[in-house]
């Protein structure tokens, strides 16, 4: 049909010299395949470190890499997979030569959720596969032309789930793209986060050695807070702004610009208590250091749950409308709280006033 088998097999089989034999295999998946055909029989076949197999490894690469998978079984091995949940310990090598197909099997189809096709012969393969190649030419072209519509630029920058949203143009596309690339961006910053969770210090900060400097620079640190605060509050002021007037369309680089600069203040507050943190201090500074830089724990919690949140209020509020329970054109107020913690906040004082009293501070 005119398409670049890859099948290791074959002489143009890329072939990576530094690496083994499974690992080029996987790496073909990775980097060379844009469709994945999975053909499963009676054979499990070569099995990795890991327990799997390479067919199996190669399955769950081309999973995680999203693209078009095409699973067909040997009909007389699909035929023996209820038998087999049955009873598992079963001898069934007439059929396979390890359990570990139907294992396969089993986590392709239920666990994983792919469409599975019985087979009996290669021509079997042939007579599904070419429609079903043909009805992924259609469905491409049809995203062909409903990308059009998008800006290209703004296509480059955004992830494939956000422009899965613009495509398919659901209700609510626009408001659903906003959340989609508000949780894109703080998923961007997921390793800041485990710096932060795990106190992981890359560079050491300034050293403070006593109380008046140590008060100035907490004062400083809370008006870094106080303008992170304030940022979040223009911000969203622009969302409404780009969102425009209920009937009219939203401006999409606008909402995008929001959702970008919500990912921003969010890193911002991650990056204030891991500076925080990284301070020297003496060590009867060390107790108030460390509860000072919990103060916005709360709030960065807020940050990262609010996007998924709202999501799930919509789409509540979507399927209570077409069920009826909720009236079209119903008002839904998604408001975002940012809070700390009275408990953190109660330690600290606590502990300044330690400080205080140690150093007859007024």
């Amino acid at each position: 049909m005119g398409h670049v088998p890859i099948l290791s097999e074959n002489k143009d089989f890329p072939v990576n010299p530094s690496l083994n034999a499974a690992e080029n295999c996987i790496d073909a998946v990775r980097n060379e395949a844009d469709i994945f055909v999975l053909i499963i029989g009676g054979r499990y076949g070569y099995r990795m470190e890991s327990g799997k197999s390479i067919t199996n490894t190669e399955f769950l690469t081309a999973l995680q890499k999203g693209i078009p998978i095409y699973t067909f079984t040997l009909k007389r091995v699909i035929h023996i997979l209820p038998v087999w949940k049955k009873n598992r310990q079963m001898d069934f090598s007439e059929v396979v030569d390890d359990n570990r197909v139907f294992e396969f099997i089993e986590d392709v189809r239920d666990k994983k959720g792919v469409w599975n096709f019985e087979f009996e012969t290669a021509q079997d393969i042939l007579e599904i596969l070419k429609p079903q190649l043909s009805i992924l030419f259609q469905h491409s072209l049809k995203s062909y032309q409903r990308i059009q519509e998008v800006d290209i630029d703004l296509a480059y920058r955004i992830t494939s789930k956000a422009l899965k949203i613009l495509l398919e143009k659901n209700d609510q596309y626009e408001l659903l793209f906003f959340l989609q690339v508000m949780q894109d961006e703080i998923d961007k910053y997921k390793y800041l986060k485990n710096d932060c969770d795990h106190s992981v210090i890359i560079k050491p900060g300034a050293l403070i050695s006593d109380p008046i400097p140590l008060i100035n620079w907490q004062q400083e640190k809370l008006n870094q807070l106080e303008k992170l605060i304030d940022s979040l509050n223009n911000l969203f002021k622009a969302y409404e702004y780009y969102y425009g007037e209920p009937g009219t369309l939203a401006d999409l680089e606008g909402l995008y610009y929001v959702g970008h600069r919500y990912g921003k203040l969010y890193a911002s507050l991650l990056e204030w208590v891991i500076d925080v943190r990284s301070t020297n201090t003496p060590e009867i500074f060390t107790k108030l250091v460390s509860v000072f830089s919990e103060l916005p724990s709360r709030a960065i919690t807020q940050l990262e749950a609010y996007p998924n949140n709202c999501r799930s209020a919509i789409q509540q509020a979507i399927e209570r409308v077409n069920s009826g329970s909720l009236q079209k054109g119903a008002k839904l107020e998604l408001t975002l709280h940012l809070s700390m913690d009275e408990f953190v906040k109660t330690r600290f004082d606590e502990e300044l006033n330690k400080l205080r009293v140690h150093y007859r501070i007024n």
